[in-house]
């Protein structure tokens, strides 16, 4: 089970919230906070893997907490979930390390699936946020660059999904999979996803 913690000023979304992830057997919350303030006291007493927090709460912003919370709890993902999407914020949530950026109207499902992603390692923001771009790409040993869109995606080829199952997971369109499982097959220089899944394991692009 990954614990986490929940934080929202309002009470019927906690319960919403908390039901949709005790549906699954991965997810426990272990804690609920309010306000910012008590985010943040509890995140460094209870030490959540995951911690799931609304943008605007009254209290400290988790805008002004993120960068010192990833310093006390490197190991901690944290995930905003809002009704909010102005771009100074994004920009802030991005710079400050936040691993996913997520609106309130998502499906259930979706934000499932950001979960899981940002749980494996990945960062997580939506197609209408407009991130400065890619804070990283993924070399392998023989100097190939990918990145780090087209690094999700090849971990989840590696892991069986299909095109329509990365879609759904990253939040981009069928035909976008496409455009970067093509650039992925061009830059291995392989013909088909079993091959280039071969090569990226043997190369460290990927993992196992």
């Amino acid at each position: 089970m990954v614990n986490l913690l929940l934080a929202d000023d309002h009470q019927i979304i906690r319960d919403g919230l908390k039901m949709i992830l005790e549906s699954t057997d991965t997810y426990k919350v272990i804690g609920e906070a309010a306000n910012g303030n008590e985010l943040v006291e509890k995140a460094l007493h209870l030490k959540p893997e995951i911690i799931l927090s609304d943008l605007k709460m009254p209290g400290t912003s988790i805008l002004d907490s993120c960068k010192q919370l990833k310093k006390d709890l490197p190991d901690t993902k944290i995930i905003i979930l809002t009704a909010f999407d102005e771009s100074e914020d994004i920009y802030r949530a991005w710079d400050g390390g936040v691993d996913g950026y997520i609106m309130k109207d998502t499906p259930p499902e979706q934000i499932l699936n950001t979960l899981n992603m940002v749980k494996m390692g990945y960062s997580l923001y939506q197609p209408k946020v407009d991130k400065k771009g890619p804070r990283q790409t993924s070399k392998g040993d023989d100097g190939v660059n990918f990145t780090e869109r087209e690094t999700q995606i090849f971990q989840l080829i590696v892991e069986n999904y299909s095109n329509i199952e990365i879609a759904e997971a990253l939040f981009i369109s069928e035909a976008t999979v496409k455009t970067h499982v093509s650039s992925i097959l061009r830059k291995t220089g392989q013909q088909n996803r079993s091959q280039a899944v071969l090569y990226g394991i043997k190369k460290g692009f990927v993992n196992v």
